[in-house]
């Protein structure tokens, strides 16, 4: 059976013998009866009898979900003022994650001590299901389908490509509890298991708290995992899938494990080829446009490794012209046909990304996990950018020639029709849910008290600095504490509502020479030094980015200068970019996400939509790099905003920066420019559910919620933030609770109510629910119960205070954070951090405010909601039955 693996991750959420149950003793007879009659199912081959046990499982199911307290783990977790509870599975590992507040690590430590030593696969039939939606989503997922391809051509004997993590649709159908626990017993073991905690702790502590909790633990034997034997590929095999919009094709060469010392030459190789500026794939297909995108990537796992190259191609281009066009790039390598010089800039870009890496506890966790499970020093993980020094160009070309020769796989995805796996629905009954009531090992965890987390509010008189760099522009300045990697961003309130062709002209700037200075030549010097420059448009917005080591900081400024005020663009690559553009709008409305986008806009702003108030494609033709010189006049007219990030000292960084950039002697702007308008939410209909449908064909449904609020108010921000933690707040909360956990309709959920980040701005109410095409009614029935009248809990809305205490007390706002987080602030009128204010009054807070909330703003309210499915797997009389339905056809929410 396959994806054993991934059903265990999930079960290891529902408790133990002690914690998730009211009455373990009676909820354990049902629970063996549940197990027994799984097996007799597993091994039945006849489909009534296996039929009567699914409903033998189902009855049983609903019975022992009276003992079950649903997600207690959650519950605690969010009372702690945890986040992101969560787990993943992947080919070599399993990961179990959460933030939590310092002061709480006793507490955590005595949840998971219990939660992998006595776990208990209980409510497994639905979360069986909620598998199932999770399968549904990779039917949907157009990348996923391609790459399972390689990876079945590429490893015919070993896990890597036999099996993927969710496993097969048939082995989903038909699970086995025994060979659960037989997988657990074997592998979830001490000595198979590691614990990685980074933040803000005492090391001493932290090392007696972990041996306190799990010590007790008994080491066991692990089996050695005897590595199924490759055989060589022979040749160029081929495989293709089939995938509405646009196609692409897959090169892989297999090539060495983690340990291997080759890994070092690969690395370099990839980087040489593809970098993101200064790669020859970058250069010689990307940037000439030979191709629409093009990129390499390399994996190492712990048996083998790959290295990957993939292209979509232009309109008129065929896959296989794509394939000769990447492999033409391997063969310069192979020849030794690149420029050595750029090998530090590689290095130096890795030790860049390492540093940005150890900004975050989730990058100093990662670096720590790679050793544990790659069994090398972490020493070792830490030092590899170092150790590339020691590779020669020699022996970049005897690997790139021991590696890529002419046995490898080549897969190719078609615009052509999918036919989807079928996954029928099983007819689960609704489980009992628990949610008010909690265990005794769930007492015992939060009757400990630890000395609260002081809360940690901005300073605005130390923890950045503001200036006026000149008359109108004002300069923001925030010392980074941990490296010397700096974020410059120079902001101008001028974009393509100002002037229709700028976004896309301006875009050049990122293509463009200078200085005599080829695009090539001038993206390798960057690339050497160290530095990347960027330049992006909005509607109401233009503005250069700098980033890198602040001993290159002058430099990069003086570059980006002379790019955005001297740049040579060229008009045959803006040509060609609009040939792109208009090759994936073509493209754009066969795909899933951006169909699903475009409905939403439309339904929210009508012909404002940015599907439909965009340039035509006669305009998009019609552009030439010659309008640059006027959209620059215009630009330097405008005033501009200043953000630093970095350890320089304040008035150096200004005094380099008006080196290079001279603000206009001005007191205002000698061009206003149009200011963004109030965001405000189209009003489509009076009816109580309203109901706008695009046919799509597809594995799920995809549920989407609508309902424009009022104008923002900020002082709502205390109450909005209680609903939305009620509502929707984790695993315990109701939306999940209901949803998933009681009849596994979904896999994904959301729902919360946005206020806007402007003043003058509409609130929305937003959410979705993801769910197999043939449970759409069942799904938005409940939907709409859980807005209109969602269960009463004064036990979840305690939950959710609780949490959002210990969310004020413990959520630091990171150093390149601070100057946009205070500038969004100033946009809903406060001149300090806000925060204190609602912390304050937070324990005044009562379920009264929070159930006045649901009725005023959501409950008394006209639903719109958008889906997009397929028509032929839903009954679309029923849905006809909940609301008023329009058919929205593709034409609709595209224009231009």
């Amino acid at each position: 059976a396959t994806g054993i693996a991934h059903y265990l991750e999930h079960m290891l959420f529902k408790g133990t013998e002690n914690m998730g149950t009211l009455n373990y003793p009676k909820e354990k007879e049902v629970l063996d009866k549940i197990t027994a009659t799984y097996e007799k199912r597993f091994s039945e081959t006849d489909p009534a009898k296996r039929l009567e046990y699914q409903k033998q499982i189902n009855k049983l199911s609903v019975e022992a979900s009276q003992y079950a307290v649903p997600n207690e783990i959650d519950a605690i977790y969010s009372s702690l003022g945890s986040r992101g509870l969560n787990a993943y599975t992947d080919s070599e590992e399993t990961v179990y994650v959460v933030d939590l507040p310092k002061n709480r690590l006793e507490q955590w430590a005595k949840v998971e001590s219990e939660r992998f030593a006595k776990p208990v696969f209980r409510l497994f039939q639905p979360e069986l299901e909620t598998v199932y939606e999770e399968k549904n989503r990779t039917l949907d997922n157009k990348e996923r389908l391609l790459n399972e391809a390689v990876e079945k051509s590429l490893f015919k004997v070993h896990p890597y490509g036999t099996q993927t993590t969710l496993g097969t649709v048939e082995h989903l159908k038909n699970p086995s509890l025994s060979k659960m626990y037989e997988f657990y017993k074997k592998y979830y073991v001490p000595n198979n298991m590691a614990i990685f905690l980074s933040g803000d702790l005492d090391i001493q502590q932290a090392k007696e708290i972990v041996t306190k909790y799990f010590s007790p633990w008994q080491k066991k034997e692990v089996a050695k995992y005897e590595v199924p034997q490759e055989k060589p590929l022979i040749g160029i095999e081929k495989t293709s899938v089939n995938y509405k919009g646009e196609e692409k094709v897959v090169i892989a060469f297999r090539t060495v494990n983690y340990k291997s010392e080759d890994k070092k030459a690969l690395t370099l190789i990839d980087m040489l080829l593809s970098n993101g500026q200064a790669g020859l794939i970058d250069h010689d297909l990307v940037y000439s446009q030979k191709v629409r995108s093009a990129s390499s990537y390399p994996n190492f796992d712990d048996d083998y490794g790959a290295m990957y190259f993939y292209g979509i191609p232009k309109t008129g281009q065929t896959l296989e012209q794509v394939q000769e066009l990447l492999l033409a790039e391997v063969e310069k390598i192979k020849k030794g046909q690149f420029d050595e010089s750029i090998i530090p800039g590689i290095i130096k870009s890795l030790e860049i990304g390492q540093k940005s890496q150890l900004e975050s506890n989730d990058g100093r966790v990662g670096l720590m996990k790679s050793s544990f499970l790659r069994d090398v020093p972490l020493e070792e993980v830490m030092s590899f950018s170092n150790q590339l020094k020691s590779v020669s160009k020699a022996d970049i070309i005897n690997v790139a020639n021991k590696y890529f020769g002419k046995n490898y796989i080549v897969a190719y995805r078609y615009d052509k029709d999918y036919s989807f796996p079928k996954i029928d629905k099983p007819g689960l009954e609704k489980m009992k849910l628990n949610t008010n009531q909690k265990s005794k090992f769930a007492t015992s965890v939060l009757d400990i008290n630890p000395a609260p987390i002081a809360p940690k509010w901005v300073d605005y008189n130390k923890d950045f600095k503001v200036d006026s760099y000149a008359p109108g522009v004002l300069y923001y300045y925030t010392k980074n504490p941990l490296n010397d990697i700096f974020t410059l961003n120079i902001n101008y309130e001028y974009g393509s509502k100002h002037n229709k062709d700028l976004c896309y002209v301006m875009d050049e700037l990122n293509n463009a020479g200078v200085d005599g200075m080829t695009p090539e030549q001038l993206k390798d010097q960057l690339f050497k030094m160290g530095i990347n420059i960027s330049y992006s448009c909005s509607d109401y917005g233009f503005s250069a980015n700098i980033s890198g080591l602040d001993s290159e900081f002058e430099k990069g400024v003086s570059i980006a200068e002379k790019i955005l005020w001297n740049a040579k663009l060229n008009n045959t690559h803006l040509k060609e970019k609009v040939k792109n553009i208009i090759a994936s709008r073509v493209d754009s409305k066969k795909d899933l996400s951006t169909l699903r986008s475009a409905l939403s806009q439309y339904v929210t702003y009508g012909d404002k939509s940015g599907y439909i108030d965009r340039m035509k494609n006669t305009d998009l033709e019609n552009l030439s790099v010659n309008e640059y010189p006027e959209m620059k006049n215009q630009l330097a007219k405008q005033n501009f905003k200043l953000y630093y990030s970095g350890q320089l000292p304040m008035q150096e960084v200004e005094n380099i920066v008006k080196k290079y950039h001279q603000p206009q002697n001005i007191t205002v702007p000698l061009l206003n420019p149009i200011k963004r308008p109030q965001d405000i939410i189209m009003t489509r209909h009076n009816k109580p559910v309203k109901i706008y449908f695009l046919n799509y064909k597809g594995a799920q449904a995809h549920i989407n919620l609508l309902i424009p609020g009022k104008q923002v108010n900020p002082e709502e921000r205390l109450i909005n933030g209680l609903y939305n933690e009620y509502f929707d707040g984790g695993m315990g909360a109701i939306l999940f609770q209901e949803v998933r956990e009681a009849r596994a309709l979904a896999y994904s959920t959301s729902g919360r109510y946005n206020l806007a980040g402007r003043l003058g701005d509409q609130d929305q109410m937003s959410g979705y629910i993801g769910t197999q095409a043939d449970k759409t009614i069942e799904a938005l029935k409940l939907f709409i119960d859980l807005l209109k009248s969602p269960p009463e809990s004064e036990q979840r809305f305690e939950r959710a205070k609780s949490a959002l205490d210990n969310s004020y007390r413990t959520n630091y706002i990171n150093f390149r954070s601070v100057a946009g987080t205070v500038q969004s602030w100033g946009e809903l009128g406060f001149d300090k951090d806000p925060r204190p204010q609602f912390f304050n009054q937070l324990p005044q807070a009562k379920f009264e405010d929070v159930k006045s909330f649901i009725k005023n703003k959501i409950a008394s309210k006209n639903l719109t909601f958008m889906i997009v499915g397929d028509q032929t797997k839903i009954n679309m009389t029923d849905l006809k039955k909940i609301g008023d339905v329009e058919m929205v056809d593709i034409e609709t929410i595209f224009k231009n």
